[in-house]
């Protein structure tokens, strides 16, 4: 693969983080396995342009490709297509990609209560299973753990983006007031704020929150403004991120030899 890569890179100016990106989806690779298959495409395009130069310097110059980059390709669905970018698309959903990963198992707790509840599927029989049905179900499992660590990167790095972009409005010069944006999302969200705003804090490298900031007061509130959306969609993309842990470190618990 990362040959068919570096080679599409040398002939046909595909730059490498596309090809990478696409060949990932295209193979369901996972976080190690991209992230082993950008370094190993750095090396071999390297070692190409080393070998093809005949000027005698022998000094090659190349953009490498940024692991980290292509892994937020991958998770946020922008792989180009014919020349479309489609960074903006969003990402498929949970069920979608249960779908995908579950076949005739496409609900995440159905799947669970299945393969670690000791419950069979309706229609099958409940004698030991054979040899080749215990593979089977050992193959669906490890497919249901690399979903959920794949929900749990995703999660962290659409996070980590919004929460830079939030983070950035109040560093600016002239940016919205911090404190009436703390009054404003305790207001309308509570307690579900409480650890966003947290991180907005350490990211402005500001003093952790007091009891007093706590304290909900009457406010009229606009919930509709940018700085409260991308409120929102932490607060989703959080929640996301705990429920598939949870979900993984359950699975394991139970199953944990099949991993």
């Amino acid at each position: 693969m990362a040959k068919e890569v570096v080679d599409n890179y040398l002939n046909s100016d595909v730059p490498l983080d596309d090809s990478l990106a696409k060949t990932a989806v295209e193979e369901d690779l996972n976080p190690d396995q991209i992230q082993n298959l950008v370094q190993l495409a750095n090396s071999v395009a390297h070692l190409t342009l080393f070998d093809n130069k005949d000027d005698g310097d022998k000094i090659v110059e190349f953009s490498p490709a940024d692991p980290d980059d292509v892994l937020k390709r991958v998770y946020k669905g922008s792989i180009p297509d014919s020349g479309d970018d489609v960074e903006d698309a969003p990402p498929p959903s949970a069920s979608d990609k249960a779908m995908d990963f579950f076949g005739d198992f496409p609900d995440l707790s159905k799947k669970l209560r299945e393969i670690v509840g000791g419950g069979e599927p309706a229609g099958e029989e409940s004698s030991p299973a054979s040899p080749g049905r215990k593979s089977m179900v050992i193959i669906k499992i490890r497919k249901v753990a690399a979903d959920l660590k794949d929900r749990e990167l995703q999660a962290a790095v659409e996070y980590k983006e919004e929460l830079d972009k939030l983070a950035s409005e109040f560093a600016k010069l002239y940016g919205p007031s911090h404190s009436e944006f703390e009054k404003d999302a305790l207001a309308v969200r509570g307690d579900a704020a409480l650890s966003v705003l947290c991180d907005v804090r350490e990211c402005l490298r500001m003093p952790p929150i007091k009891s007093a900031i706590l304290e909900k007061t009457a406010r009229v509130v606009d919930t509709d403004t940018p700085l409260l959306t991308s409120l929102d969609t932490l607060i989703k993309l959080s929640a996301k991120h705990t429920e598939s842990r949870a979900a993984y470190d359950y699975l394991k618990e139970k199953v944990g030899g099949a991993l």
